[in-house]
């Protein structure tokens, strides 16, 4: 339970007195977040407390929303103390952090995405992209990958507490090792992106898309967040339904036209997508194994999930061959004597 009231957080984020109760927007969070109607407006205003995000990984993801704010980006309004210099997450008290961002009227899309809105979806990754904000390699909090021996530890155990049979943890052995070897392959350059690209954090109001919930933003190669974001937006499970192949394409067309570099047209352009999927469902074994804790019925319900993402896991992993076909039949083949990399043009976002 967050140990401020939102009076005092309005107060202290300098917003103004309340003109109405709080409501509560997300609930069974750490710490709510909050709709707030104040002098200053409507907000939705949030509380943290790091080390839950260090400070270093919000400065990092607070540069991005602030230059994709003044780019022009479709977002909601951050609330900021003044200029220069603004810092949108701020400290409430000696252990907390709160922010602001204007509330915006509107509804989340279901995936697929309509054609229009995955070429939205496209071009602003380009237009984050434009911004070129290097990563910082000190709080680069992209993804794992575990040495084989750590996997073979965890699912003995899996297999010896009857989470897993042997035939899942052989397929999750199998799945979670090509997957290192796809993303030992990629050189991409990070860049500081969204990496939350979702339908939940897009709101369709009536002006238009918007892009939500920059708290996550970090180290990530644009590439990787475009074909991710394209996939996903596409399919609601990938993995065990194929993804709507007019908004993938789409999306990869509304980067192109935006100025999108672009990247390999191989597995590696997966990296991002499967080995994000390989730590979640990591994250699902050990609290499934009760390495995290938590009573028998949480331990169990992690179980089934776990069992439900390595068949979903395994098969986006196979259907990366149609996909990179894909990406190809789109951009068409590389120049003779270079690396098989996207060729895209035209003028950028701004």
């Amino acid at each position: 339970m967050c140990p401020v009231e939102p009076a005092q957080v309005a107060e202290r984020l300098g917003l103004g007195p309340l003109r109405r109760p709080a409501s509560v927007l997300k609930d069974g969070e750490p710490y709510p977040v909050w709709k707030l109607t104040t002098d200053s407006g409507t907000w939705v205003v949030k509380v943290c407390r790091p080390p839950d995000f260090t400070r270093d990984a919000l400065a990092q993801a607070w540069k991005l929303e602030t230059a994709a704010w003044w780019l022009g980006v479709a977002m909601p309004e951050p609330h900021f103390p003044g200029r220069p210099a603004p810092r949108i997450w701020r400290p409430i008290d000696d252990d907390h952090l709160a922010r602001a961002t204007r509330f915006l009227e509107g509804t989340h899309p279901s995936a697929p995405l309509t054609p229009p809105l995955a070429r939205w979806a496209g071009a602003t990754i380009a237009a984050l992209e434009r911004l070129g904000i290097p990563a910082d390699p000190a709080v680069d909090a992209d993804f794992d990958t575990y040495p084989e021996s750590d996997w073979d530890d965890w699912l003995d155990q899996a297999r010896r507490l009857g989470v897993l049979d042997t035939a899942a943890a052989g397929t999750l052995k199998d799945t979670a090792m090509r997957i290192n070897e796809i993303a030992e392959a990629s050189t991409a350059e990070k860049l500081v992106m969204h990496r939350d690209f979702s339908t939940a954090n897009i709101l369709v109001t009536a002006e238009g898309p918007v892009l939500l919930d920059f708290d996550h933003a970090g180290p990530q190669p644009p590439w990787w967040e475009l074909v991710s974001a394209a996939f996903y937006l596409a399919g609601p499970e990938l993995g065990t339904v194929e993804p709507d192949r007019a908004s993938v394409e789409a999306c990869l067309a509304g980067y192109e036209a935006a100025g999108g570099r672009g990247g390999p047209r191989d597995e590696t352009a997966f990296t991002g997508m499967l080995a994000g999927r390989l730590s979640t469902t990591a994250h699902e074994l050990w609290m499934a194994c009760g390495h995290r804790g938590g009573s028998p019925e949480l331990q169990a319900s992690f179980a089934r999930a776990l069992n439900a993402s390595i068949p979903a896991l395994a098969g986006q992993l196979d259907a990366t061959t149609t996909w990179t076909a894909w990406l190809r039949a789109l951009y068409g083949p590389a120049p003779a004597g270079t690396s098989d990399a996207v060729g895209v043009g035209g003028a950028r976002v701004a």
